[in-house]
């Protein structure tokens, strides 16, 4: 029974089922609750090779509900409410783990601290990466190659003789993650679309194996794209 259903508790009954429902139930809905509780118990009893009817309910529509085996084993199926489900709403579960560990008078371990949240790209760590490979020759998505430099408060295409203020590369940096070109702020001008867009390209391509070269180094694609 241990390995079916965890430990008993004190008084050695073995917890075997869970019926959640609404919050909102009525009195006349809870009836149905130990109604549920009766089937999960002959359920399970006909998991153990029993007959469905060999489980005698103790005490129906009591909670828990308990029922006991001809070999005299009990089982119990304990209720829990579900906020914001409809009233009517019922349903017989498994007990999770940490259920066991509490109907069984064990501690319960603390869950696991939540997964830090994603940091994307920003202007701290992006600038200086970019300002690194200027002077270097990209290529856009369509093959045409580039360069561009930097001073205090542009970037500029020199192909283009474009002007890309760094508030503009901010807001767009702030914009992601986007699923592609068509979704990035107006102010960034089609050229500087396409450069995103090479570089979002190549770096889904790293991701899977695939080698890079000058056509956008990783130092300025990884900051400046998402993958899709």
């Amino acid at each position: 029974m241990r390995q079916l259903f965890g430990d008993p508790n004190e008084n050695g009954v073995y917890l075997v089922g869970v019926v959640e429902f609404s919050d909102d139930a009525s009195e006349d809905q809870l009836s149905y609750v130990g109604n549920t509780q009766m089937g999960t118990l002959e359920s399970v009893a006909g998991r153990l090779g029993y007959e469905r009817r060999d489980i005698k309910i103790a005490e129906p529509y009591r909670e828990p509900g308990r029922g006991v085996l001809p070999d005299g084993t009990e089982l119990a199926v304990t209720s829990t409410t579900v906020p914001g489900s409809a009233s009517w709403h019922r349903s017989s579960r498994e007990p999770t783990p940490e259920e066991r560990l509490r109907w069984a008078g064990h501690p319960v371990p603390p869950p696991p601290p939540p997964e830090p949240a994603p940091v994307g790209p920003n202007m701290e760590t992006a600038r200086p990466r970019i300002e690194e490979h200027q002077g270097e020759v990209f290529y856009t998505k369509t093959g045409k190659p580039f360069t561009y430099r930097t001073n205090h408060y542009t970037l500029v295409i020199v192909e283009s003789r474009r002007n890309v203020q760094w508030h503009e590369i901010r807001s767009a940096l702030e914009a992601w993650p986007i699923a592609g070109p068509s979704e990035i702020p107006r102010l960034l001008t089609a050229v500087q679309a396409d450069m995103l867009d090479t570089g979002r390209q190549i770096r889904n391509g790293m991701a899977h194996g695939q080698a890079t070269h000058a056509v956008m180094p990783p130092a300025m694609a990884i900051p400046m794209v998402q993958t899709s």
